[in-house]
């Protein structure tokens, strides 16, 4: 297929595996009031006919179609990711999934923020949503917080007040590319956050008013894994992510207030423990060298305290370690 012939801005790119939902995101795209966007579908090898899909949902939509004869996605998502956004050469680039949805003005919404402030922005957020396997609205998730930093969004990250997904983000590609495309972690697990952060560094976070991103949370979706190697990689993830962002920290930076550095060892320290009980204790115990490392280095905070928050952990999951331990033993899932 060719290309929008109105040489739009912005490219939306779609790394497709599952087929499940994709005719429903697809349509979204078809419905959008602006449709100077180009869209590209990258087929992660997948079983799927994603591209009979496709032509089925888009009809006489123009599309670029990329199947990649190798599984990426499987073995790092991120990477995959970055594959995808190589196929595109428009300003802006949002990396959308198989599965979610969009409101209607979605792009419209992008374009009259883009004009009202196209110099400072680097990344432009959606209000997400949560959407369940029958599309129905939940929950919300953000909140319209207008335009930040990155060190306010990274404060508010780590502390739990805001969250977000790659599919709720759009980077100018200039400023994506700069810094190295999505930042590689197992099961891509906070990479979105610390690309937000690593390219917000060149300018400014702005919320788009008005229409929101549904994220769809199911069976399916690696949020909803609670298997002992999805949590493992999980708080690997986290670990390698403070690591990560305590290298941001260093300066010369600009700072969020000044003697910053306090606040955000708390708060990194917050989100660890978050991590920790939010995995497990078996996850937490096999990766005792990396998390408690982490919150020595990083955090300085003390190693043998950990062991308060792993129990905690076991006694939140209502098993206590070894009674976790049997039942893997007897081949159960953990949690």
């Amino acid at each position: 297929m060719t290309e929008n012939s109105s040489d739009p801005k912005l490219a939306i790119v779609i790394p497709a595996y599952k087929g499940d939902y994709l005719a429903k995101t697809l349509a979204c795209l078809v419905r959008q009031t602006d449709q100077r966007f180009n869209l590209y579908i990258c087929d992660d090898a997948s079983p799927a006919d994603i591209q009979g899909i496709a032509r089925s949902a888009l009809g006489t939509r123009p599309y670029i179609y990329k199947r990649f004869e190798t599984n990426l996605g499987g073995k790092s998502i991120a990477r995959h990711w970055n594959r995808c956004v190589t196929q595109v050469s428009e300003s802006w680039v949002w990396t959308f999934s198989d599965d979610d949805l969009m409101d209607d003005n979605c792009v419209e919404a992008f374009y009259k923020s883009v004009e009202s402030d196209s110099e400072t922005a680097n990344v432009l957020c959606f209000g997400l949503w949560v959407v369940d396997e029958d599309d129905k609205i939940t929950a919300p998730v953000t909140i319209d917080l207008g335009q930040e930093t990155w060190l306010e969004f990274a404060y508010s990250n780590l502390m739990g007040w805001c969250t977000t997904c790659v599919q709720n983000l759009i980077f100018r590609r200039s400023a994506f590319e700069k810094v190295g495309g999505f930042l590689d972690l197992p099961l891509g697990w906070r990479s979105d956050s610390a690309t937000v952060i690593a390219v917000g560094r060149f300018g400014t976070i702005r919320q788009v008013r008005g229409p929101r991103v549904l994220w769809r949370s199911s069976r399916q979706h690696i949020s909803s894994d609670s298997s002992f190697q999805a949590m493992n990689k999980k708080l690997q993830a986290a670990c390698l992510f403070l690591q990560w962002f305590h290298d941001q920290l260093r300066t010369p930076r600009e700072y969020l207030f000044a003697g910053d550095d306090a606040a955000f060892r708390s708060a990194m320290d917050r989100f660890l423990i978050q991590q920790i009980m939010n995995v497990g204790p078996l996850p937490a115990l096999a990766n005792w060298n990396l998390i408690s490392s982490t919150r020595a280095e990083i955090c300085q905070g003390s190693r043998l305290a950990l062991l308060k928050y792993i129990t905690l952990a076991a006694i939140n999951d209502g098993l206590s370690v070894p009674g976790k331990a049997a039942n893997m033993l007897m081949g159960k899932s953990g949690t």
